[in-house]
């Protein structure tokens, strides 16, 4: 038995359980001609989050509170499609990081204040499901809110939603896309060459660099060739894919206080050579 405390709108609420228990539900038009004190019809229920042991959900009655409606009903309808195109539960926290993102983007486009995602390209590249969602989110908000987001919202979004599937933290995935980025520039400019990245070698380069800087923050050990004649051979072998190497050395050095070790030199100019023979 859920007694309804408080209407969000017609897809939330606030409701009381016979223990006491305080509870943000959501549901399709779970409030539709209920009014405070009312029984709320469990059958529409579609989550329940309770505020008695989650900070998150205090969080989700703020937004509630403070954000007009058609922004949560927004995040819900792209939450249910993302958890279907990904087979799986997004984390709960989007609910509040989306619908606060969402509400500031159509906000900034109002006043004409856009801001350009500088990483929509290497977004594309490696996050391409999470990005598939990001523009279906922007074609229904363009829609609903009557606005002209472009792909630069798409890649933002896209963010937001892969963070949730993975539990990240946006500053740490922002920080993970733009050293790609930089990595990137740097063995473009050193060999004079415009990478492609649905080129095979280049995309698993790519990746590479995804889990390189996921594990540079992380202070995880990567695997260790141990092969300090294989180091070497290679570093006579490919001196100035080597001169490259050094390069992103010292870009880490410089904007991370992070060095790479004699292995990590190792990997990086292995998959820089695939990519160069070409």
């Amino acid at each position: 038995m859920l007694k309804i405390t408080k209407i969000f709108n017609n897809n939330a609420i606030l409701a009381e359980n016979e223990h006491g228990t305080e509870l943000v539900i959501l549901g399709k038009g779970i409030s539709f001609n209920k009014k405070v004190g009312d029984l709320a019809n469990e059958q529409a229920i579609e989550k329940t989050f309770s505020l008695n042991k989650s900070i998150f959900a205090t969080h989700l009655t703020e937004i509630l509170s403070e954000i007009p409606p058609q922004y949560f009903r927004l995040t819900h309808r792209i939450i249910k499609h993302a958890n279907r195109l990904l087979g799986t539960e997004l984390s709960n926290n989007i609910y509040v990081s989306l619908t606060d993102h969402i509400y500031h983007a159509v906000e900034r486009l109002r006043h004409q204040q856009p801001i350009q995602n500088g990483l929509s390209y290497e977004i594309q590249r490696l996050y391409k499901k999470e990005f598939a969602i990001g523009q279906y989110a922007v074609q229904l908000i363009n829609r609903e809110m009557n606005v002209k987001m472009t792909d630069d919202e798409a890649g933002f979004i896209a963010l937001h939603i892969f963070n949730a599937r993975t539990d990240s933290e946006m500053p740490e995935t922002y920080r993970t896309m733009q050293i790609i980025k930089d990595i990137l520039a740097i063995v473009g400019y050193h060999f004079n060459l415009v990478l492609d990245p649905n080129d095979f070698d280049c995309g698993r380069f790519i990746t590479h660099l995804q889990h390189f800087s996921q594990r540079l923050f992380s202070n995880q050990e990567i695997p260790n060739f141990g092969d300090d004649f294989l180091y070497q051979q290679t570093r006579k072998a490919y001196p100035d894919v080597y001169q490259c190497v050094e390069k992103i050395n010292k870009y880490l050095v410089k904007n991370f206080d992070k060095t790479l070790n004699q292995d990590e030199q190792l990997y990086l100019a292995i998959h820089i050579q695939r990519i160069i023979r070409k």
